[in-house]
């Protein structure tokens, strides 16, 4: 095979990073009023260049957070939304919405195929955590090897639909970290 008929072939599949909201949209973390916003706005620049720069896609996830309470709003662990009158149920229909809507997108993407690489959750959300989350014990907030409320939800709802995707955090002050596991595990999938 020529070297030009190489570069006009179609891709066998195309991947796709299923990111929680705030990856591409920083100002729904939360803040509080007197509290610097700049820190949290814009999208996380480090992986949007990892995806342009390996031509992935990428699926957003909504906000529980944000959608339920807006902003501003004061820091909260796992167990206050929990205890937060039909913050739970509000993340049990967001995950059933959003594993549908994800099963859809490999479903429907056929030629060529549709591949969800990972899913990016944050470190230390109550919500979106993936293996560092909030958790209230005796009055003191810790951090637990668990995921966050959505998250939870979002895993077992995939399950359900027989969905198996890796979930990754991202510790937002080092963002580079996830773009390496993500290159990793971008290269197991091509080879």
């Amino acid at each position: 095979m020529s070297e030009r008929s190489l570069e006009n072939k179609e891709p066998r599949s195309i991947m796709v990073l299923v990111v929680a909201h705030c990856v591409l949209n920083r100002t729904t973390r939360w803040w509080q009023k007197g509290q610097d916003v700049e820190r949290n706005m814009g999208p996380v620049c480090e992986i949007l260049r990892f995806l342009s720069k390996n031509k992935i896609g990428v699926f957003q996830l909504p906000c529980p957070e944000y959608m339920f309470l807006g902003n501003p709003r004061p820091p909260a662990t796992k167990d206050d939304y929990k205890n937060l009158q039909g913050f739970k149920e509000h993340c049990e229909q967001l995950a059933v919405d959003s594993a549908k809507h994800l099963r859809l997108l490999v479903k429907k993407g056929r030629e060529p195929k549709t591949v969800l690489l990972a899913i990016v959750g944050i470190e230390r959300s109550p919500c979106c955590g993936v293996s560092c989350t909030p958790r209230k014990f005796d009055g003191e907030t810790k951090y637990k090897n668990e995921k966050g409320l959505f998250f939870e939800a979002l895993f077992e709802e995939l399950k359900k639909l027989g969905c198996t995707i890796p979930m990754i955090g991202l510790d937002m002050h080092q963002p580079d970290d996830v773009c390496r596991k993500l290159a990793v595990l971008l290269k197991s999938r091509v080879e």
